[in-house]
């Protein structure tokens, strides 16, 4: 691969990864979803059904049916809740705060990651694993144009090392529930783009 094409593809992988964690993280607002609508971008991917059917609707009242529909799947708010956290997933009684967060907390401090002051969750959320994955591609891009290959080569193993032992180990059951259980289009597509995105990631760092 050309320099200029990985960085290009690094700077890619960074936006993806940063979508998807603020998807996770927060509600969307309603810029998001004006934006989601009228970017042709979003047109043939897993979120263009959605966002198709967004033309001629009132972009706040979108927003209030993702906001409840954010809330029933990841804040508790229904009998049926998606837990975003790889303990839920991978301990044997799916409790949190479990050893992956523990692992994941380990590896974000050997790499100067922090979640964000205000966030008070545990830390293997799927939002801020994916955050992490962002700034790896980030740093990672950083060091290319820095000259420093060898550095550069050392983030990307760091990557597809948390790939396989976090994100691979369960996120791809947490799309599955999330897929099953929206109500709206916003999070099917969000549980569809991360599964792809995922499985892009697999090939693209087995490289």
């Amino acid at each position: 691969m050309e320099a200029q094409e990985r960085k290009n593809v690094l700077a890619e992988r960074a936006a993806t990864y940063e979508l998807l964690a603020g998807l996770f993280l927060q509600e969307a607002t309603a810029g998001f979803l004006e934006r989601l609508r009228d970017d042709a971008a979003f047109a043939d991917g897993p979120l263009g059904d959605y966002a198709a059917s967004l033309s001629g609707v009132d972009a706040e009242q979108a927003r209030i049916e993702a906001a409840a529909d954010y809330a029933a799947l990841f804040l508790g708010m229904s009998a049926q809740p998606v837990p975003p956290y790889e303990s839920v997933y991978t301990s044997e009684l799916q409790l949190l705060m479990q050893e992956a967060r523990d692992r994941a907390v380990e590896t974000y401090r050997a790499h100067g990651f922090t979640a964000a002051a205000d966030f008070n969750l545990p830390e293997d959320h799927a939002g801020v694993e994916l955050q992490f994955m962002a700034r790896l591609c980030r740093a990672e891009l950083a060091t290319l144009d820095a000259g420093d290959e060898a550095k550069a080569r050392r983030l990307a193993d760091v990557q597809a090392t948390f790939l396989q032992e976090h994100l691979l180990s369960w996120m791809p059951r947490l799309c599955d529930d999330v897929e099953k259980r929206a109500k709206t289009g916003l999070y099917r597509g969000l549980a569809r783009m991360t599964r792809q995105f995922l499985e892009f990631e697999r090939e693209e760092l087995a490289e």
